[in-house]
């Protein structure tokens, strides 16, 4: 066994030693034991003394204390922030008011489908109301006819000069069929006809009277010939070359669907 391994093995025990008699003095205690002996008087013993070998480890009060824990820093209040203001409650919009329903009109009784409205015109045609003259047969003269004219209505046709008499027919028609209108009841129940209506009239365009000549087998068609007579006056006036102070015509109004 080498030098240094004996110095520890008594270190070891010195230290052994020095425990075992530090227990031993705390396991003695301060105050004297009494023995009581039958037949004796009490016995003091003096407190035992205490050997200390070695000073005893220091306690562990002396280590190195713990820093204190550093106080918390109390957090810095927080500036207030103004309060937001409210946004203002939009108005409610006013309810806008109902419209009162309008009255549903009142369905026609048919309800076929209307034909395109026919674009004929009132036809003229040297019809008058006294007697039907030949194509062929010439009018008198105006100056031959001045008397017979002061005295009743002079046929149309038998007025003066053909060609005059072809003019004014020609507006005549033209006048009267800006008033024609084809009765849409009439359309609708595919009435066709062609009533004739004579009609007197003054030199200036005034009508003196009218009436219904030849019926067409509807009533609704024979009024509207009519009523298209009375929407057209006054008629176009007759020009001079023309004799007579009034004049008669029996004039056909067609009305036709195709």
């Amino acid at each position: 066994m080498t030098v240094s391994g004996k110095g520890a093995r008594l270190c070891l025990l010195a230290i052994a030693v020095v425990l075992a008699a530090g227990i031993l003095v705390a396991a003695v205690p301060d105050t004297p034991v009494k023995i009581t002996q039958p037949g004796n008087a009490e016995v003091t013993t003096a407190p035992a003394i205490r050997i200390s070998l070695a000073d005893s480890p220091a306690p562990a009060e002396n280590a190195n204390p713990e820093p204190a824990p550093e106080p918390e820093q109390a957090p810095k209040p927080e500036k207030e922030q103004p309060p937001e203001p409210e946004p203002e409650p939009e108005p409610e919009p006013e309810p806008e008011p109902e419209p009162e329903p309008e009255p549903e009109p009142e369905p026609e009784p048919e309800t076929r489908s209307q034909p395109e409205e026919p674009t004929a015109t009132p036809e003229v045609q040297t019809q008058d109301s006294t007697a039907e003259t030949d194509a062929n047969e010439q009018p008198e003269p105006a100056n031959e006819n001045a008397d017979a004219g002061a005295q009743s209505s002079v046929p149309l046709q038998k007025a003066g000069n053909p060609s005059a008499v072809d003019d004014y027919l020609a507006r005549l028609s033209r006048h009267l069929s800006r008033f024609y209108e084809y009765p849409r009841r009439a359309r609708r129940l595919r009435q066709e006809g062609t009533p004739v209506i004579t009609f007197e009239f003054r030199r200036d365009g005034s009508l003196v009277g009218h009436s219904l000549r030849e019926e067409s087998g509807h009533t609704l068609l024979d009024k509207a010939a009519l009523a298209m007579l009375k929407q057209a006056t006054p008629l176009p006036p007759v020009p001079d070359d023309m004799a007579g102070r009034t004049f008669s015509y029996a004039l056909p109004v067609r009305f036709n669907l195709r």
